[in-house]
């Protein structure tokens, strides 16, 4: 019974020993005595030990809890490049292909416009025939021919386009079918 009662920092032989600063030190950071020096009873002591060891573990939680954070946003952050990138290469890949697609169908497309162009001058060789447009070689005369050479009539390849002042009818001259304003 006179053990469970015993405290060893109130024994009085001991006190010489617990005088060393070395010693006073180690028993403050221990949480036995206050830094003025009074011992801390046992029911404070337990419960300053259970204050302490509930911080140490709300630390641990708190730096586990960053630690796995900072992961997650590093995973995140790589992910986000990686998405970044395959984006890119998507789209560079796609640039290639329209590219070399284009540069592919140029000749088909000249071909293409070549032909679209040809159909359209065919079309319109239909509606309105090319000639060559130099002058006729002789004057014109009373009768209203344009011979090349007197008593001739002059052929298709004097005819002019529409609108110029030339018919394309017989050989007579554009003056006589102009309107009167």
């Amino acid at each position: 019974r006179f053990l469970s009662t015993y405290n060893s920092l109130t024994d009085k032989h001991l006190a010489g020993y617990f005088n060393n600063a070395r010693i006073r030190r180690h028993l403050q950071k221990s949480g036995l005595i206050s830094r003025s020096g009074r011992i801390i009873p046992e029911k404070e002591y337990r419960l300053n030990a259970m204050r302490r060891d509930h911080q140490r573990y709300v630390q641990e939680c708190l730096a586990h809890a960053i630690f796995h954070k900072v992961l997650d946003m590093e995973r995140h952050h790589q992910l986000e490049i990686k998405r970044n990138l395959d984006y890119s290469l998507r789209k560079e890949r796609m640039q290639k292909i329209k590219t070399s697609l284009f540069l592919d169908l140029v000749p088909q497309r000249r071909k293409f416009l070549f032909f679209q162009a040809k159909q359209f001058r065919e079309s319109l060789e239909d509606v309105i025939p090319v000639h060559s447009p130099h002058p006729p070689l002789g004057p014109r005369n009373h009768s209203g021919l344009c011979p090349l050479v007197a008593g001739e009539q002059a052929g298709r390849s004097q005819w002019r386009a529409p609108g110029l002042g030339v018919d394309y009818g017989g050989g007579h001259c554009a003056h006589q079918h102009r309107t009167k304003e």
